[in-house]
């Protein structure tokens, strides 16, 4: 699935090298692209405060990046819950009183419906809900310095990667109770991602969003699917994929760039038309009302 991209004038990121030092919250910070990601930032000299899961990971990660203690520091925590956030939110208030940059990039693909803590299907929790949160927690913070979010999207909220049809929300079922198929839950949490980004820009203008795909990247995203027709297309398309490093690139250049396309999707580089699925502005308001319901309301700034 590729978007239809549009032309751009130049490279959003352009010039980085020049841009001054950035307080960047990058949560998904351990592996994948999110590693990739948070060692081109450490090298270009920002100040990185890395939330993950496995502390293992992110004891090296801080290894691999080396250089001052002050520079980079690691948060461990399950960002599927709201109270997994808050204590996020709360250790990034202990580090700084500015957050330039924040990049949600927690990604789940799971075989089985699996609930959290609170009861909310996985990969809704992860690509909407923690995003949603996470930003709102961290607004305040943001306010005082670039006021950038980047939300790690998917070419994936067009369509299911195995058919179905294009996915479109099911407010009657966001939780997946019914039928659950990994790739349309997948491709639904994304799509929801899309609307929040949008819904965000209307909201707070002044504040600046993106979405963006990363492309198809060889990750440990997919290491929970066992299925023969999965281990059958992603072992024969993996010579099309290309490196962490490589997909971290797009993450790394709009966390950074001195300007960007606010509210758009990006696919890779480059803004592009999502479905228009993601365009519809009342599903974009029922979904914002709806996540205010099931996480509290929304900061206000």
């Amino acid at each position: 699935m590729s978007g239809r991209q549009e032309p751009a004038p130049s490279n959003p990121a352009s010039g980085n090298r020049e841009q001054p030092a950035r307080t960047v919250v990058l949560v998904g910070a351990t592996s994948g692209i999110g590693r990739a990601c948070a060692l081109q930032l450490a090298s270009a000299g920002h100040r990185l405060i890395l939330v993950g899961r496995d502390r293992r990971r992110g004891a090296s990660l801080l290894e691999r990046i080396g250089g001052q203690p002050s520079q980079a520091v690691f948060v461990a925590a399950d960002v599927s819950t709201r109270a997994g956030i808050e204590a996020v939110a709360a250790r990034v208030e202990d580090q700084t009183d500015t957050v330039d940059t924040l990049v949600n990039n927690a990604g789940v693909m799971l075989p089985r419906r699996t609930l959290t803590e609170e009861g909310m299907e996985l990969n809704f929790a992860v690509h909407h809900l923690a995003p949603f949160t996470m930003t709102s927690l961290l607004l305040p913070l943001l306010a005082r310095g670039a006021g950038r979010v980047v939300n790690t999207n998917s070419e994936g909220h067009r369509a299911p990667l195995f058919g179905g049809g294009d996915a479109r929300l099911d407010f009657d079922d966001l939780q997946s109770a019914y039928g659950y198929s990994p790739y349309l839950a997948y491709s639904r949490s994304k799509l929801a991602n899309l609307l929040f980004t949008a819904e965000f820009h209307r909201r707070h203008p002044g504040f600046e969003m993106v979405a963006v795909h990363p492309g198809m990247v060889r990750t440990r995203l997919v290491r929970s699917m066992h299925s023969p027709a999965f281990w059958l297309a992603s072992t024969a398309t993996r010579w099309m994929l290309t490196s962490p490093a490589k997909g971290g690139r797009p993450l790394t250049e709009l966390a950074t760039a001195s300007t960007v396309r606010n509210g758009a999707y990006y696919n890779g580089e480059r803004p592009a038309t999502p479905s228009p699925h993601a365009g519809s502005r009342p599903d974009a308001e029922r979904l914002w009302q709806t996540t205010e319901e099931l996480r509290g309301a929304f900061a206000a700034i």
